[in-house]
């Protein structure tokens, strides 16, 4: 075994080598077959080059139309309005006054109250304020705005629709104060000379969004409260009766710290101390209090600030208190809305 020559690897191909003629000689269909099959894969993989670029000229085209949609600098966002449950506890819904406002448009308009939703094409993530008045039916058909608005801010609030695929935007109760807010700010600033792309610059130096979470946080927590209330009386968190000039006045400022949405000098005060009938309902003019109102019996007012509540769908009392147990009412007829449908659009 010694005296043999290794096994080496180019030997071994050359017996291969070797051995392949041999077996193409007696078996000559065999290598036809080989060829066809290497033809045949040949073919394959020319074919899935093929459909490889098809499919990447088909993504490119719509990579491409995306791209032209993602830089376009306008989208049509759809505004949807809070549900109205007329009946024994709110009044008929007239119609809606919406105000819209951004640093360049303004405008007013009504909508018939069986309107659920409208849409506006805005610049794409510019502020962007909206309210949204409810004009309701005294018992007598007169038409009055009584009620605080509802607002939404975009981009703020806005968020995509799973099944329409729209940018929607939720007109909510808790977001009137937060819209009206802004859109003052913004004939503020408009009459101090401001131009839009100033304006627009200002605006959007805010955290509107962590705002208004505030707000609904402050709400939902005082709500809480009335569920679980010990000896103390809780009050309800109403942000209209945050200190406004104030907190206008930091914002205005580029000033803006969470402690400027806190209520001061307010208390709970119980529905008799009014001084109306048992079966006369209170409605706030802030929507989302009415649910304590009812359940509880109780108010939160603001010490010596007059306060309206509607009566009946037919008159207001305004009231005033110094303390918890010191209260004043006055009765008065609610004003009828001139405002012709002439101005809506």
């Amino acid at each position: 075994m010694s005296g043999e020559a290794p096994i080496t690897i180019n030997k071994l191909r050359g017996d291969y080598s070797n051995f392949a003629i041999f077996f193409s000689l007696l078996f000559p269909n065999f290598y036809c077959l080989r060829i066809y099959y290497s033809m045949k894969r040949i073919i394959y993989t020319l074919m899935r080059i093929f459909a490889f670029c098809w499919l990447f000229a088909g993504l490119s085209a719509t990579f491409a139309g995306c791209q032209n949609s993602l830089i376009s600098d306008e989208e049509e966002v759809e505004f949807i309005l809070p549900e109205w449950k007329a009946g024994a506890e709110l009044p008929q819904l007239s119609r809606w006054k919406i105000c819209a406002r951004s640093a360049d448009f303004e405008k007013v308009f009504f909508l018939a109250g069986e309107e659920k939703s409208f849409s506006f094409t805005l610049k794409l993530n510019e502020p962007f304020s909206l309210t949204a008045f409810p004009l309701t039916r005294l018992s007598d058909g007169g038409e009055v705005s009584f009620f605080k608005p509802a607002g939404a801010l975009y981009p703020y609030f806005a968020g995509g629709d799973f099944y329409s695929g729209k940018v929607c935007c939720r007109i909510s109760w808790e977001g009137g104060f937060t819209a009206d807010a802004m859109q003052k700010i913004i004939r503020n600033r408009k009459e101090n000379g401001l131009s839009s792309e100033e304006l627009k610059r200002f605006l959007m130096q805010f955290n509107w969004k962590k705002m208004q979470e505030k707000i609904n946080q402050n709400i939902e927590q005082s709500i809480l409260s009335f569920e679980s209330q010990g000896e103390s009386k809780p009050k309800f968190y109403n942000p209209w009766q945050i200190d406004s000039a104030l907190l206008l006045e930091k914002l205005s400022s580029a000033i803006f710290e969470s402690r400027y949405l806190n209520t001061s000098y307010v208390f709970t005060v119980e529905e008799e101390l009014v001084g109306l009938q048992q079966d006369k309902n209170l409605l706030s003019s802030f929507l989302p209090e009415n649910q304590i109102i009812q359940k509880y019996h109780l108010l939160t007012l603001k010490k010596n600030t007059a306060q309206a509540y509607i009566v009946e769908n037919t008159y207001a009392v305004t009231l005033s208190a110094s303390t918890a147990k010191k209260v004043s009412a006055d009765l008065s007829y609610l004003p009828i809305l001139t405002e012709d449908y002439e101005h809506s659009d």
